[in-house]
């Protein structure tokens, strides 16, 4: 059986990322018709990228994960330059052009990359060594150093970028440009992200292949009040934030038993407010339980390439309310008429009220947004798309 590698920064069962996520099911979408390989590292927290795990062979479902030892972790000298670039990204950015250059020279660009972690000088000396022996290698996100260092190892044509790529400073390094030009094949995950790929990098091979969703229909959590829910990383570049003072503002304008319920790691503190309940890390089945039961799920993040839970709340027949300044989440809800977009706190209240107050439309909206995720994210959907794109280069 012929040979796959998908390289990603972290690879283990406690990690929920988007990303890892995605690597994951790759992984498992291409293990019939493939011998997959995943090149990963020993680290699973993605703040200091420290060693955890024991490095080498793992055989999991029939995937074999190569871990490496990490050489190079996060440090507070890549905090310095990542403030610095977050400075001249905000000071700089034109909201009429995308294209501003970051005047760092290609050499500090790097530092930067390097320096952000998970950096593997084992892994990047294992691709280099074996990349001859993978119909192709399929590496998982731009942004970090296994995926920068590892394509600097394989000929154009022997590797695939999934870039889940979103508006972010680090995205207008000209460094990651000049990386994903190398790709002959890109995936994109929706039409944002590649409209947005071809905004900064320019016009690039590749196809939207997307990423499978669960479709199962559960049965709702019984409560005795009505709740919106949040899943996921709980921190300040998911919006966090913003949602807590939204939705304690429009409980003290809207006075009813509404709740919101948290579920997913939390990097914030959250706020001391009766109706708002915190659940930390519940199993997938609890998580879905808790979607089909909602009012309504909010993603008040504005940085988001796919979100994959936004579409899971969806295929709970559960109307979305999310932020209109991430191009993808507003696409899921124009395309789907699905749920609501806000831009501020008026918005956020209209879209809220509308769904609460009106049981028809919410149930319109829930049936719309399942049927988009059946026709579009399904796990034979996806599997085909995939397949048929390492098949072109296997030929």
């Amino acid at each position: 059986m012929k040979k796959i590698a998908i390289v990603v920064q972290r690879c283990h069962p406690s990690i929920v990322g988007g990303s890892e996520s995605l690597a994951w099911q790759y992984a498992n979408l291409l293990k019939e018709d493939f011998e997959v390989e995943i090149l990963t590292t020993t680290a699973t927290d993605n703040t200091t990228w420290s060693n955890k795990l024991p490095e080498g062979l793992e055989i999991i479902d029939g995937i074999r994960i190569h871990r490496f030892s990490v050489s190079l972790g996060r440090s507070s000298y890549w905090h310095e330059l990542h403030q610095k670039l977050l400075e001249h990204f905000k000071r700089e950015k034109d909201p009429s052009n995308n294209l501003f250059p970051i005047p760092w020279s290609p050499a500090l660009q790097e530092e930067f990359i390097r320096h952000q972690g998970p950096h593997s000088k084992g892994m990047v000396q294992f691709i280099q060594n074996n990349w001859e022996k993978y119909i192709t290698v399929i590496f998982v996100t731009y942004l970090y150093p296994t995926t920068y260092f590892g394509i600097e190892q394989v000929p154009k044509s022997n590797f695939i970028l999934v870039p889940t790529l979103h508006d972010e400073a680090p995205a207008y390094l000209s460094t990651y440009k000049y990386m994903a030009r190398k790709a002959k094949n890109v995936i994109w995950l929706t039409e944002a992200e590649k409209e947005l790929s071809n905004n900064l990098w320019g016009e690039l091979s590749g196809q939207v292949i997307a990423m499978s969703i669960n479709t199962q229909l559960y049965t709702p959590v019984k409560t005795s009040h009505r709740y919106i829910l949040y899943s996921g990383r709980i921190d300040e570049y998911k919006g966090c934030q913003n949602l807590f003072k939204n939705f304690i503002r429009f409980k003290q304008e809207n006075p009813s038993n509404l709740r919101l319920i948290l579920t997913g790691k939390s990097e914030l503190q959250i706020p001391d407010c009766p109706d708002i309940e915190y659940r930390g890390f519940v199993s997938p089945e609890e998580k879905f339980k808790l979607m089909a039961g909602a009012s309504a799920f909010v993603m008040p993040s504005a940085l988001e390439s796919f979100s994959i839970v936004t579409l899971e709340a969806m295929a709970q027949k559960t109307p979305v309310i999310v932020n209109s300044l991430c191009s993808v989440l507003a696409d899921h809800v124009k395309l789907s008429n699905g749920g609501k977009a806000f831009s501020n706190y008026h918005t956020f209240s209209c879209g809220l009220k509308e769904i609460l107050n009106d049981a028809q439309m919410s149930e319109a909206m829930g049936i719309s947004g399942r049927d988009y995720v059946l026709s579009n994210y399904s796990y034979d959907v996806v599997r085909q798309r995939l397949v048929d794109l390492v098949n072109q280069c296997l030929n």
